[in-house]
């Protein structure tokens, strides 16, 4: 039987320094591929040895490398933390070739390893968890350990699909409403969680709207390969937000550990915890990779 382990619920958002200017060293760089550029930051603080494994953290839909912002302030401290824009969102350009799928997508993670230092960590959450999950079939040997929180798969480990009113949307050019009903659908259930601003919210939308038109048709319908991303070795755990479970996304998370045959670790909060517990998100994601 998997194991199950928890983080106490103590480690809540406002118990971190939000301020990045906290954190001794930053510096902003760029990534090239395939006609896309990826705009990337690194966290670390002074202590932590210019040579140490990285960890490269991978954002799901609808948000952009902003969202580890609070995790990258605390885990920085103790080691290099690696976030990035995927194609179409926040700062990264679009696609050149109009190609968002997983596989260009995984490519992009790869270009970004091997631009910081391979083999690296990898932290990746909900629809990242897919490009993660790409990689380590085709690229294991840049990654020494994998850790996906809530990877957006179903309970029977494939893709969570798609709506036909969405598509219909997405087809009419009615991106906006399409996103709507997406986010509606899938919602997030964590009543401690910080009220997003309205520049916040302006800029998410901007990012989901880039999703709608350009992964939701394909990347929700995909199917991981299962037996590669296993045979890889590196996932060291599948994480499951607290509030996430007896809904869909504790089936899918149950799925993804089953089929890789690792351990689920429970954070506080629900989908967005890494965002919005930061702090226990930090010690919970610490503690696997030091097992």
């Amino acid at each position: 039987m998997l194991g199950v382990l928890s983080v106490p619920r103590s480690f809540l958002r406002d118990e971190y320094d939000s301020s990045v200017n906290s954190i001794e060293e930053s510096r902003g760089f760029a990534v090239e591929n395939e006609g896309a550029t990826l705009v990337c930051r690194e966290v670390c603080g002074q202590d932590v040895c210019a040579d140490a494994v990285p960890i490269v953290c991978v954002h799901g839909a609808c948000v952009d490398k902003t969202f580890f912002d609070g995790f990258a302030c605390e885990l920085g401290r103790i080691r290099r933390v690696i976030t990035y824009d995927r194609r179409g969102s926040g700062e990264s350009s679009v696609a050149a070739d109009s190609s968002y799928d997983v596989a260009a997508q995984a490519e992009d993670l790869a270009a970004v390893i091997e631009r910081v230092g391979t083999p690296c960590d990898i932290l990746a959450h909900s629809a990242g968890a897919l490009m993660a999950l790409e990689l380590l079939g085709a690229r294991p040997e840049l990654v020494r350990r994998a850790i996906l929180h809530e990877p957006a798969v179903s309970g029977e480990g494939v893709g969570l699909g798609t709506s036909p009113v969405v598509l219909k949307m997405i087809e009419a050019g009615k991106i906006s409403r399409a996103l709507m009903l997406f986010l509606n659908a899938i919602g997030d259930s964590d009543p401690e969680a910080p009220k997003l601003t309205p520049a916040e919210v302006e800029h998410a939308l901007r990012n989901g709207r880039c999703f709608m038109a350009n992964e939701y048709a394909t990347n929700m319908t995909y199917v991981p390969d299962w037996e590669k991303a296993r045979a890889s070795g590196s996932v060291a755990a599948v994480c499951l937000g607290e509030l996430s479970i007896g809904t869909p996304r504790e089936e899918g998370t149950r799925a993804a550990a089953a089929l890789l045959g690792c351990p689920i670790v429970t954070l506080p909060g629900a989908h967005n915890g890494l965002r919005d517990r930061p702090c226990a998100a930090a010690q919970a994601i610490r503690d696997i990779l030091d097992s």
